[in-house]
């Protein structure tokens, strides 16, 4: 079952005596209709995009969590994220929303702000942003040409992982790069290398891993054996410095009911 937006909505607001407002402000768009459900099937073992925007007005979001969707229509990262209890991370699930046509195709400058307004209204999210000096890693080019393969034409965004703890990147770009360093090393960490594009990668910081011996007894920290997979596998560095950060703050959210 569809949960509906009826258009009488917009039609009180136009005869409330707050049209002047109203003209100088315009309304957010919202989707007229929207189904959540719980998806129980568990955490995908390999990433496809979930996340799908179509001609006509729909949006679909696949065994996603609130943070999912946050992350994809706010200007942040899971990082730089505080607040919220644990059900934010761990509950999955299935969305499907559909705009008014009435209103004209969506733009796409309009879809993230719509989202936003579907969180607001089925999870009751509220957030609000502050800045702070926090540390950060710099993701940086070194000397030479990184280690990148361009993707292929038709390839699917996705990333996989080996049996040793090697991830495997498909149709790329830095920024997931980015995102996947920062939750592994859990730091921000900030692209600063200038590349654009798509591009096929390995990150497999465990083939640094040398055995323990009695002349080294002492494991290396996970942490370093990123940093040196950065370095020798794809050409980068990260570089530690202390930097303005925004982060956004989780103030409210529940469980929506299921339609």
């Amino acid at each position: 079952m569809w949960r509906d937006r009826p258009k009488i909505r917009r039609l009180l607001l136009a005869t409330a005596g707050i049209g002047d407002v109203v003209a100088q402000t315009p309304a957010r768009r919202e989707f007229e209709v929207a189904s959540i459900r719980s998806n129980n099937s568990g955490r995908p073992k390999i990433f496809i995009e979930p996340f799908v925007y179509s001609p006509g007005g729909r949006f679909t979001a696949t065994n996603v969590t609130l943070v999912d969707v946050i992350v994809r229509v706010y200007p942040t990262r899971r990082i730089q994220m505080q607040g919220g209890t644990a059900w934010i991370d761990s509950d999955r699930f299935d969305i499907v929303a559909k705009a008014d046509m009435d209103q004209g195709e969506v733009k796409r400058e309009q879809w993230a702000l719509m989202v936003q307004a579907l969180l607001e209204d089925r999870f009751k999210l509220a957030v609000h942003k502050e800045t702070k000096e926090t540390q950060v890693y710099a993701l940086v080019a070194g000397k030479n040409p990184p280690k990148l393969q361009p993707s292929k034409e038709g390839e699917q965004t996705m990333s996989t992982q080996g049996a040793r703890g090697q991830i495997n990147f498909q149709r790329m770009g830095v920024v997931g790069l980015v995102n996947t360093l920062s939750n592994i090393l859990h730091t921000p960490v900030v692209d600063q290398t200038g590349i654009t594009g798509f591009f096929d990668f390995t990150l497999d910081p465990m083939q640094f891993m040398t055995p323990p011996s009695p002349d080294n007894p002492v494991r290396p920290d996970f942490s370093e054996l990123v940093l040196t997979a950065v370095q020798e596998q794809l050409g980068f560095k990260l570089e530690k410095k202390k930097a303005p950060l925004e982060f956004t703050i989780i103030d409210h959210a529940e469980k929506p009911t299921e339609n």
